[in-house]
């Protein structure tokens, strides 16, 4: 339907084609689901979250990506994300680059918290190989 690029990160279409599309292929799925709720005596937009899971298949699956904010590269095993403690998040390289010196700590680009290497964490997103 709607093939991922060759990064296997982003749909190849809008946003909102994607979004579309998405909803279409819910749409028999939710109207069967409002039947059922509304037999029940139950009304589908009072629910805050619906009681069951809709499988969209498998081109509807992207992968987290990226991008860090300063060098604008995507992350890598080589150049992974990493939090600073202000919540911000760099890639390794451009933290290598604002860091000069291990024992000195360095100011986040993008507020006025200083870091220092030992306080930063690892950024994972779950279910990434």
């Amino acid at each position: 339907m709607f093939p991922l690029n060759t990064r296997g990160a982003q749909a190849s279409e809008s946003p909102l084609t994607t979004v579309v599309a998405a909803g279409s292929a819910a749409l028999p799925t939710l109207l069967k689901l409002a039947a059922v709720m509304e037999k029940g005596g139950q009304d589908l937009r009072s629910v805050e979250q619906l009681p069951v899971e809709i499988a969209l298949g498998p081109e509807f699956v992207f992968r987290p990506i990226f991008a860090c904010p300063v060098s604008r590269d995507m992350s890598t095993p080589d150049n992974p994300p990493l939090a600073l403690p202000c919540g911000h998040v760099l890639a390794e390289q451009s933290v290598a680059k604002l860091l000069k010196n291990r024992s000195r700590a360095f100011k986040c680009p993008y507020c006025p918290m200083e870091c220092r290497q030992e306080s930063l964490r690892p950024v994972t997103f779950p279910g990434i190989d």
